[in-house]
């Protein structure tokens, strides 16, 4: 009989809804920084490639234009704006996604853990809500998805409520 040397519950501390061609799209640490970029605001290829030199991230126009088809087919990415100028049509891009480039404090689960459980509670009681939804229902006949469906309707209504002006100015008040 074995010795068990490790054995211990591991429970997910993060949710993140992925296919197969979202983590295509993300699989290039280039394609994240571009799309950390457009959450901030439009751009065409070629700002980017500027903006990613000034950081140190050298890409020619034409590897940056590459990316930018991969966020696109991966739907992380939308033009956002087509303007034509002597001849020449430029695309002004958006991402589709908020990507964060940050790091949070080191054992941000133990130091919230309260809060953690505290939003979980009230997070609990959407998505009780949510399965019992006519509506959600008929999104999922035969209930294979259910949990997927759930999250994406959850992070859609999560980034609809931080595109709010009032999440805006709630986000950047100074206590």
């Amino acid at each position: 009989m074995p010795d068990v040397l490790l054995q211990k519950e591991i429970k997910p501390r993060r949710v993140t809804t992925l296919n197969h061609t979202i983590a295509r799209g993300l699989s290039d640490p280039a394609r994240i920084r571009i799309l950390e970029l457009l959450s901030h605001k439009p751009m065409n290829a070629e700002e980017i490639a500027k903006s990613l030199g000034n950081g140190g991230v050298k890409k020619a126009t034409t590897t940056i234009r590459h990316h930018l088809d991969m966020l696109k087919e991966a739907g992380l990415i939308e033009p956002a704006r087509i303007i034509e100028v002597r001849g020449a049509v430029t695309k002004y891009y958006s991402a589709t996604l908020r990507v964060f480039d940050c790091q949070p404090p080191p054992d941000l689960d133990g130091k919230s853990s309260r809060l953690i459980e505290d939003v979980s509670g009230k997070l609990f009681k959407i998505l009780k809500s949510l399965y019992e939804d006519k509506r959600f229902l008929a999104l999922d006949k035969d209930a294979k998805c259910r949990e997927f469906l759930a999250l994406e309707i959850v992070n859609g209504a999560l980034a609809a409520a931080m595109g709010r002006q009032e999440y805006r100015e709630v986000a950047t008040q100074k206590k």
